[in-house]
């Protein structure tokens, strides 16, 4: 192999939409930068530096005003006055070369700078190639990189003869289906001034055993993909005879199908070299023939690349649609895909017009095809895929409203609405008690209602749920509901927490029908200046649950609160009234900040002192408890009229 050279060519641009091969989004097929590319962007996502490379004669391909002679090289575009400069390292078959960097550029008005970096190689054969791109300040030091990127350095001679003057293989994409070996030849004056169909023939052979003499056929070819690209050699020979001289090269795919030789000469003016796998494959197929004129060549068509959408939202559609006798008449058509659910229907927004829209009720795989019919040869199509994304549901829960509080044995309602951009998916609701059970049903016109009879009290936590039908979008809510029952007895306790909080409480509702409970709860609260003293007004609720937890909700004259009882146990939690009846998310005071206000999640602490006594049955031979409570606490109930009117508030030390 002869020694690998570096030549840099600098080229000043004023920014990226003049750069010679586009990098930006929005940039076309036929103008995208080569074979292989990289790209380091900064924290912002804004491009620093940019690299291709451009095997083999692919460059020549696609720029006329290029030159032959240089092939096998990289572009890099470096952003200037950034602090960054380029590096481009590579490795050929292996083996490492010197690689090539520069230091960041000084623009002045001009914000890029574009060089064109040179392998080389010029040899007979084809290579692999591995090759990165990084970030270096001034000093040195790696700043960011792409990962390493495989490619194909090309075989190339420039040893041509009277009918051409270059050729190359190559790798690049062909069509959707991946890369595939390319075999571009740059013909003389003399091979595109044919005129004479006689000679085609000895044309063809001459081109093809000179090049093949001097650029080996690569392994990877088949023998009837070699056919095929003499076939391809061959119809570019003849293709000069109508009077249409092509492009400046002559450029054979070895994926192309190897076709029967009549189609190739017989349908030239249709498939024009370019003849497709399939005739799904749109300008790249060959259409119908039957009542075609060759005066009237079929329309051009493509429905664009593949695009995906959330469904029930519009994508798109960004088709084409040409033809030598004026613009095509044109029609959109859907197909839903096996992944698609019954009933799903799209629409299109001009099911006429080449650009377009399309809405799907569901999620899933459409081909979608737009067909142009000139009026004279059959109509021509061409498909793109939309692949349509499932939304989740989103839930509004109405009731039951957090802290609702309700009795035992009556029931609790929930209502629940929910809306779905999937018009054609359905729902299943699932709502989740806190009470050991569970209730699933179909939800109906959009709604997730139902009801439930709690036979015990409790701080039930009922968790809302939908879920469409295709797997995982689903939407949920929890809201908090208080079960009182009256018969459960009562709640009763006095002492201290290690924070420096006292309490003393005792609530019990008086009769089977009462709706609020009697009693009292005084709480001294600890605060930064000394204790807060807080004495009810009024009890709102009281818990009780069979596992013998209890709790209580009242307020006094210018605070709520919530007090939790258990065995040896007790939370307090206390809020001004000004900001609501319920306790805020981050309350004044909280024995267990952070802790759920569900009563079996509400992690009371310890008691320092004291006791609780919590009766689950008001039974009889009630314990006795020490002062400040009472001997008995059914003396205690018989006090608590005038405990009421003898404790006072006050907010001092």
């Amino acid at each position: 192999m002869r020694r690998t050279l570096l030549r840099l060519v600098t080229v000043l641009a004023l920014g990226i939409g003049l750069l010679a091969v586009p990098f930006g989004p929005g940039a076309t097929k036929e103008a995208e930068a080569a074979t292989s590319n990289g790209k380091i962007y900064n924290k912002d996502g804004d491009i620093v530096m940019a690299a291709s490379f451009n095997s083999g004669l692919w460059y020549y391909h696609a720029h006329e005003n290029a030159s032959p002679d240089k092939p096998n090289f990289f572009q890099v575009m470096d952003k200037c006055d950034d602090g960054e400069g380029p590096v481009v390292s590579w490795t050929i078959e292996g083996r490492a070369v010197d690689g090539w960097s520069a230091d960041d550029c000084t623009g002045g008005f001009l914000p890029f700078k574009l060089y064109s970096v040179e392998t080389g190689y010029e040899e007979s054969v084809m290579a692999s190639l591995q090759w990165h791109l990084t970030a270096k300040d001034s000093d040195g030091n790696q700043l960011g990189s792409t990962n390493v990127i495989n490619d194909w350095v090309g075989s190339y001679t420039d040893d041509g003869s009277d009918l051409y003057t270059h050729a190359s293989f190559y790798r690049d994409e062909y069509d959707t289906g991946g890369d595939t070996l390319v075999v571009t030849v740059v013909p003389t004056d003399k091979a595109k001034g044919l005129d004479v169909d006689a000679i085609v023939d000895s044309y063809t052979a001459q081109i093809w055993d000179h090049v093949t003499d001097r650029l080996p056929r690569p392994g990877t070819v088949t023998d009837d993909q070699a056919e095929s690209l003499y076939k391809q050699l061959w119809c570019h020979v003849r293709f000069n005879a109508y009077g249409v001289l092509g492009g400046h090269t002559w450029d054979l795919e070895a994926e192309r199908p190897n076709i029967a030789w009549e189609l190739v000469t017989e349908d030239i003016a249709i498939h024009g070299c370019n003849w497709g796998t399939t005739e799904d494959q749109g300008w790249f197929s060959r259409p119908p023939t039957d009542g075609g004129d060759p005066e009237n060549l079929a329309p051009m068509v493509d429905a664009g690349p593949d695009v995906s959408v959330d469904e029930g939202s519009a994508v798109t559609l960004k088709g084409t649609a040409a033809d030598d006798g004026g613009t095509p008449a044109t029609k959109w058509t859907y197909t839903p895909g096996d992944n698609v659910d019954e009933g799903a229907t799209c629409a299109f927004a001009d099911p006429t017009a080449p650009r377009t829209t399309l809405t799907c009720t569901d999620d899933g795989t459409y081909t979608v095809k737009l067909t142009a019919d000139d009026g004279v040869n059959q109509p021509v199509s061409d498909r793109a895929t939309v692949t349509v994304r499932n939304v989740a549901p989103t839930l509004d829960v109405m009731a039951p409203k957090d802290w609702d509080v309700h009795r035992v044995e009556s029931e609790v309602a929930v209502s629940a609405s929910f809306t779905d951009p999937g018009s054609n998916d359905t729902h299943t609701c699932k709502v989740t008690w806190d009470d050991g059970s569970t209730s699933n049903f179909p939800a109906e016109n959009g709604r997730c209602d139902t009801s439930h009879v709690y036979d015990d009290a409790g701080m039930d936590t009922v968790a809302v749920e939908v879920t469409d039908d295709d797997g995982g979008g689903k939407d949920d809510a929890e809201h908090m509901v208080v079960v009182y029952d009256p018969r459960a007895g009562l709640a009763s306790g006095a002492g201290t927490l290690d924070d420096g909080l006292g309490f003393t409480a005792l609530a019990k509702y008086p009769t089977a029908g009462s709706t609020v409970p009697a009693g009292a709860v005084k709480l001294s609260v600890p605060t930064a200046t000394g204790q807060l003293t807080i004495v009810s007004t009024d009890l709102d609720w009281l818990v009780i649950t069979p596992d013998a937890k209890a709790a209580v909700k009242g307020r006094s004259a210018t605070h709520g609160f919530l007090g939790y009882l258990e065995s040896g146990r007790f939370r307090g939690v206390t809020w001004p009234l000004s900001q609501g009846e319920i306790p805020p998310a981050v309350p004044s005071y909280d024995s267990t900040p952070g802790a759920s206000w569900d009563l079996d999640e509400a992690q009371p602490k310890p008691l320092r002192t004291g006791l609780t006594v919590i009766d689950t049955g008001w039974l009889p031979g009630v314990p006795q408890l020490p002062a400040p409570l009472g001997d008995t606490v059914g003396n205690l109930l018989d006090a608590l009229p005038a405990l009421r009117l003898d404790l006072q508030e006050d907010t001092a030390a």
